[in-house]
């Protein structure tokens, strides 16, 4: 069966073949070039070396024939010992054959045949060379279906990580859109239909922006201090006056790479618990500074403080954020929840500042 990888092991094997008895050659023919002429050092190490590649490509061919008719591999490693012993005797053969015929033609008589055959020294010796052989492919086999396990465990949790991502920025929409509607719902309720039109629109306005935004793990804070943005104009039509908003971003870190949509439900959170709860309405403010590699992102709020703030957060607002965080940075981020000087609730984002996806293109 073949594999994504297989072809890239393929190209592999040859490399390490055409180099290994390449190798083995030339070093045979260094071997006995002192002790022999060169020609005739030239035939028979050439003989081996070219008898010795066909044995090892034959026992490939065993090796994988055997392993795709089931047999485990611990019952191909074992045969390979009995038919490493025959290929040596089949190599030797071949050898010996050829060796006597250009002898004898080099000597000007009729070929002697298999002379000096059953040669049982030599096909020992060569045995080794083709177990040898046998245990680097078998070696090789076993380390590139562990990398290419590795591979593919990669792949199944980057998926499973893509997954929870997707999922849990799902989960925000319909919250979102849930209470952006109760809103609505309660300004026609009002009779305030005016502004409950202006809101639908601008609802409109921020689901399509979203819609339209190709998926992505992470975007530029420009953008997402803009969806943030979007969402307070729908808020400021329901509460007018009562909303005040201040936005602070340090020079520098508009180019920051953050999660999308991470601070609209710490904003929703605020206004919910900080405008929504009083008569007199209150503050938010966005502020995101840069400091020695660390991007933190603040909200904060003038209401009742750290307790109301847990209360209404429980669910989907600051769970989801600690969520998403864990799943993109692991222990590198953190979400701190405090006490401001105006005794409101202080949410403070802290990330590892990058303008770009480490290991992308």
């Amino acid at each position: 069966m073949s594999t994504p990888g297989e072809p890239s092991r393929r190209w592999l094997f040859w490399i390490l073949q055409l180099g290994g008895w390449g190798l083995f050659g030339a070093g045979m023919f260094v071997a006995g070039v002192s002790n022999w002429p060169v020609l005739y050092t030239a035939v028979v190490k050439s003989s081996l070396t070219v008898f010795g590649f066909a044995m090892s490509l034959v026992l490939r061919l065993i090796f994988r024939t055997l392993s795709r008719r089931g047999v485990p591999l611990q019952g191909v490693v074992l045969l390979a010992i009995p038919l490493s012993f025959g290929a040596a005797g089949v190599w030797m053969a071949a050898h010996n054959l050829v060796v006597s015929a250009f002898v004898a033609w080099q000597r000007g008589a009729a070929g002697t045949g298999m002379r000096g055959f059953p040669d049982f020294v030599n096909t020992i010796y060569y045995f080794f060379v083709l177990m040898a052989w046998s245990v680097l492919y078998f070696g090789v086999q076993a380390y590139l279906d562990l990398q290419a396990e590795r591979e593919r465990l990669l792949r199944a949790e980057s998926l499973a990580h893509q997954a929870r991502l997707r999922a849990l920025r799902l989960q925000l929409n319909p919250h979102f859109l849930f209470n952006t509607l109760n809103a609505i719902s309660t300004l026609v309720s009002e009779s305030r239909t005016a502004e409950a039109n202006r809101m639908l629109a601008r609802l409109s306005d921020f689901l399509r922006s979203t819609l339209e935004r190709a998926e992505a793990d992470e975007i530029p804070l420009s953008e997402e201090i803009d969806f943030a943005c979007r969402y307070l104009e729908i808020e400021e039509i329901r509460f007018g006056e009562r909303l005040r908003v201040d936005i602070s971003v340090a020079e520098g870190a508009e180019g920051a790479l953050v999660p999308p949509l991470i601070l609209q439900p710490l904003v929703e959170n605020a206004v919910r618990h900080a405008i929504g709860s009083r008569e007199e309405g209150g503050a938010v403010a966005i502020a995101a500074t840069r400091q020695e590699g660390w991007l933190t992102l603040g909200v904060d709020d003038d209401g009742p403080g750290p307790d109301a703030a847990m209360e209404v957060g429980k669910g989907v607002g600051l769970s989801n954020t600690r969520q998403r965080l864990a799943e993109l940075y692991g222990t590198g981020a953190r979400l701190e929840l405090s006490r401001n000087e105006r005794g409101g609730l202080a949410v403070s984002l802290r990330l590892p500042f990058r303008t770009s996806v480490p290991g992308a293109a």
